[in-house]
């Protein structure tokens, strides 16, 4: 076992540590991130100050809700 720990450790694994480093030096830190939600009990709350769209808006928008493939609905059964 001596031997294995005076081995230098590969490339891969000095990225890893030196990853893993970092990142408790920056934890220990608690430095705040921009741009970072942090959660509160366990969820991410929002507030949302916009109003919901109308159906028409929303279509002329982003084009019709459904998928509609050809191929599909030639094998699709009549309701």
């Amino acid at each position: 076992m001596t031997a294995l720990k005076k081995t230098p450790p590969g490339q891969n694994s000095a990225y890893k540590l030196a990853a893993a480093v970092r990142r408790a030096r920056v934890a220990s830190m608690a430095t705040p991130v921009v741009g970072e939600l942090k959660p509160s009990q366990g969820r991410i709350r929002v507030t949302l100050a916009g109003k919901p769209i109308s159906r028409d808006r929303r279509s002329a928008a982003f084009g019709p809700s459904s998928i509609d493939i050809p191929e599909f609905s030639s094998v699709r059964k009549p309701k």
